[in-house]
């Protein structure tokens, strides 16, 4: 497929999604715009205690982003002409619920960082204050400032009709807007137990909405005083059922509440239309702020709980890492000073005593013809020098100089050795060194010098070193740098050698850390260890 038919199958996939999303948008404004305008006993001018409309155009933005706007505005303007007023109102009324809506998810974005998830208590609030309560006043100054510029009064006043308004587009969004954010989580629910919870839970509370707002006729009694007995019910919702299972319940609520009152019936239909109004979204206000709050903390809570338990099994798993580490380490250095021990006491002592007998053949007949003579003294040679290496390579897997001198007598011995090994030049300085080391302390340092070296002497192509070690009251210090090629340490970390990962492992054991700075001005390599891991030897030389 040629690049411009690519181009065009995604602009195409994209305007399908932007025309799949505006129709979703809608649909769903239109179906809510004419919910809220069914309740004609309870509005005014055009005006109502509850728009879920508005909740619609704020969940839109949220979830499909800015360009969701088209589908409000022309829903908006179709709802109100359809209310019925005159097009120039229905025109004001849309741009006031798109520009609200654009305006309080451009704060919830930018301001506070939300999340739709609603998963943090920070959200909720953030939803309740900005979302609802805060993008609500520019919807509602736009909206009112329009129904009154064309002569449409509401509520017997600008400053009523003002605050129904505003009223009404903050519960849409309590009311709409956590559910539409959090559905996902109820589609989840698999387990017939918890199905089975919340059916009992959402029979239990539309049986007591009924019973509290509907003056049923078999109740003598009028129960308008236990209107917050469905508060329990949204507790029980939010500390089982998260914020989903609180913002269904209160929905229900509001429905069953909303409609009855429309109906003349229950707490908020015994007084003027302006009064049942502002009760009737006080009351859903109280519901949605307490039970989404309680909810969003629950929720809060148990993610802090299950993050405790990963780190505590995290931790877990790497202390059992950092000893099945220390063994390993241990068990290397036993078989390293096995090996070293056979090699000086046994296959170097015997490598000697073939040199000493060369030697002694070579000195002791001198009637060996010339060719034979100049065998045995090359043979000589060669042996002393393989019973050198020897001693060599025993030195390197046990230095015994390590037990008995110290770590600065004998990191400088060995830097001695290889600089002569290796023909180049190794300058070494240590300073403000305790007086003694904890034995595994000095033996990580020295394992470290002794790969950092050989590393360093493989690759960087230089001819001479600097080793530096000393003492601070936080640490105790290594550094080894050359004047090299230098080298890709993230390369080097996922090669077949293991002298990077043994460097680290050897100071993890030891809560050490290992930098690395390398460029084509050379390398430096710096090893540090706690001062407490060595704090019985305070006295420094």
């Amino acid at each position: 497929m040629s690049e411009a038919a690519h181009s065009v199958r995604l602009g195409s996939r994209q305007v399908g999604k932007f025309l799949a999303h505006t129709s979703i948008v809608f649909t769903a404004y239109m179906v809510a715009g004419r919910l809220g305008q069914a309740t004609i006993n309870i509005r005014s001018g055009n005006l109502g205690p509850v728009w879920p409309a508005y909740g619609v155009a704020l969940a839109a933005i949220l979830l499909y982003g800015y360009r969701a706007w088209a589908g409000i505005a022309i829903a908006a303007f179709l709802v109100a002409v359809l209310s019925p007023v005159p097009p120039l109102t229905a025109v004001g009324q849309a741009a006031g619920a798109t520009l609200g809506a654009l305006f309080g998810a451009f704060l919830l974005f930018r301001i506070t960082e939300f999340r739709p998830s609603l998963s943090r208590l920070r959200d909720v609030l953030a939803l309740i204050c900005i979302g609802a309560l805060g993008s609500a006043l520019v919807s509602a100054s736009i909206g009112v400032s329009v129904l009154y510029a064309t002569h449409l009064q509401g509520y017997s006043g600008v400053g009523s009709a003002w605050l129904i308004y505003w009223l009404g587009d903050s519960t849409g969004v309590l009311l709409v807007v956590p559910l539409v954010l959090t559905s996902r989580e109820l589609l989840r629910i698999h387990s017939w137990v918890r199905i089975g919870e919340l059916a009992e839970l959402l029979l239990l509370l539309t049986v007591t909405c009924f019973v509290v707002f509907g003056d049923l006729p078999l109740i003598p009694v009028k129960l308008h005083v236990l209107a917050f007995a469905v508060l329990p019910f949204v507790t029980w919702a939010a500390i089982r059922f998260a914020v989903s299972g609180a913002a269904l319940t209160i929905l229900v609520v509001a429905t069953i509440a909303t409609v009855e009152t429309a109906l003349g019936s229950g707490p908020f239909a015994l007084n003027t239309p302006f009064t049942n109004a502002v009760l009737l979204d006080v009351f859903f206000a109280v519901l949605s702020v307490s039970g989404l709050t309680l909810a969003a903390a629950v929720t809060e809570r148990k993610q802090s709980e299950r993050e405790r338990e990963q780190l505590v099994h995290q931790q877990a798993g790497e202390a059992a890492l950092a000893a099945v580490s220390h063994r390993l380490i241990e068990a290397q250095e036993q078989e390293r000073s096995r090996i070293a021990r056979e090699l000086h006491d046994d296959i170097g002592q015997r490598v000697t005593l073939v040199a000493l007998a060369l030697q002694q053949l070579h000195r002791d007949v001198p009637d060996l013809p010339l060719e034979v003579r100049t065998n045995t003294g090359e043979l000589w040679k060669q042996t002393s020098e393989i019973a050198s290496d020897i001693q060599s390579l025993s030195h390197d897997l046990h230095s015994p100089k390590l037990e008995y001198l110290g770590l600065a007598a004998a990191a400088r011995s060995y830097c001695k050795e290889f600089s002569e090994q290796q023909k180049m030049q190794i300058d070494f300085e240590a300073h403000d060194l305790p007086s003694s080391f904890p034995p595994d302390i000095s033996l990580c340092l020295f394992r470290v010098l002794q790969e950092a070296l050989h590393n360093s002497a493989k690759h960087s192509g230089a001819q001479s070193f600097q080793v530096k070690m000393w003492g601070t009251l936080d640490a105790i210090n290594l550094v080894v740098s050359d004047s090299g090629i230098g080298f890709d340490p993230e390369v080097a970390k996922k090669g077949r050698g293991l002298g990077l990962v043994s460097m680290k492992e050897r100071l993890k054991v030891l809560n050490g850390t290992l930098s690395i700075k390398s460029s084509h001005l050379g390398s430096t390599i710096h090893a540090q260890i706690p001062a407490q891991q060595a704090a019985h030897g305070n006295t420094r030389t």
